[in-house]
């Protein structure tokens, strides 16, 4: 099934809702993953954790000669952009951490176990 300018544009708009969102259309669409991988596991797997990565590759094994040119600079942008943003929910965590730090220190007693505060009772 040949994707026409119209679908592309669709696909693009489905862009705006994010990667995912288009990783699964194209799943449901038609072959144009398919084409691009020889199983269905490695985009499952880039549906989890790299989604644009897995786009960009896809479009780089469909549109043109593969990882070539401006296809791997477009690949290589869609991989930072991957970590860029599993690194910034990735510090989320962090700060969580460092707050129950800051719990435990105040809490005379207290320690931290598996992100738990425990307080231990003492008998006097």
């Amino acid at each position: 099934m040949a994707y026409t300018p119209s679908m592309q544009c669709c696909l693009g708009c489905l862009m705006l809702l994010g990667p995912r969102t288009v990783l699964f259309a194209l799943f449901l669409a038609g072959d144009w993953l398919a084409r691009a991988y020889e199983t269905n596991f490695w985009p499952f797997l880039g549906f989890l954790f790299l989604p644009w990565t897995t786009l960009a590759y896809a479009y780089a094994q469909n549109e043109g000669d593969g990882l070539q040119g401006p296809y791997l600079v477009l690949w290589v942008v869609a991989l930072l952009t991957d970590l860029f943003f599993t690194r910034q929910s990735g510090s989320k965590d962090s700060e969580a951490r460092v707050k129950m730090t800051q719990f435990v220190r105040t809490k005379r007693d207290a320690r931290a176990v598996d992100a738990k505060v425990i307080d231990i009772d003492r008998e006097d």
